[in-house]
């Protein structure tokens, strides 16, 4: 869309935009259910009287009128905002309520760059299927809202207390009396002194025969 132009006007800025092409009351329905991504506490306006909705998808179904707006806050702008459609009239009006002077003292540039991406996505929707908002069964929101629940209290619980480690079993091999770690080892004995070896004693030396002899 195009901006033709905004003026402050009784604490409201009136704003006219061009649609690119002219569009038939179908088309500006489609509209209408996609501008209500844009708005909150919404009240639908047909021929300038509210018309009681039970659902979005109801929007599509409003029979044709000289003319259709969506109201209520902007969640861009955070301010009250109004779209008005015309039938068989290819613009449409935008007013935002000047809450502050920030709005108010914005030119045309400024305006436009706040609101022109609102409008713009609008009219794309123009020529799109509506695409249906997601519905929650009520079984599947209390089952989340119970998980939800016991996410939160187990994580609000104390953790459970270890029980103490199992005593690992002493090899037999390994005595009793071992030094603790980081303790001084114990001097150890002196290895037994061996006895001394048997001193053998001399042979008997060879007695020689005499050399005499006895007539």
């Amino acid at each position: 869309m195009h901006l033709e132009g905004h003026h402050e006007d009784g604490g409201w800025l009136l704003s006219t935009f061009t649609l690119t092409n002219r569009v038939s009351w179908e088309m500006m329905l489609q509209a209408v259910y996609a501008a209500f991504e844009y708005f909150a506490d919404i009240t639908i306006f047909v021929d300038d009287q509210s018309v009681k909705l039970e659902s979005r998808a109801d929007v599509l179904s409003i029979p044709e009128a000289r003319s259709i707006g969506i109201a209520g806050e902007s969640v861009v702008v955070k301010e009250p905002m109004i779209i008005i459609f015309y039938n068989q009239v290819h613009f449409i009006n935008l007013r935002i309520r000047c809450g502050n002077d920030d709005l108010r003292d914005l030119d045309y540039e400024g305006f436009n760059k706040i609101v022109c991406p609102i409008v713009d996505a609008i009219e794309l929707a123009m020529y799109q299927e509506p695409v249906p908002a997601p519905v929650k069964d009520d079984a599947t929101e209390e089952t989340e809202d119970g998980e939800e629940e016991k996410a939160s209290e187990a994580s609000s619980a104390e953790p459970p207390i270890p029980p103490p480690p199992a005593t690992e079993p002493q090899d037999s091999a390994t005595p009793t009396d071992a030094p603790a770690p980081g303790s001084e080892p114990p001097i150890p004995l002196p290895p037994p002194e061996a006895s001394a070896p048997p001193i053998p004693s001399p042979a008997p030396a060879p007695r020689k025969r005499s050399e005499f002899r006895c007539n």
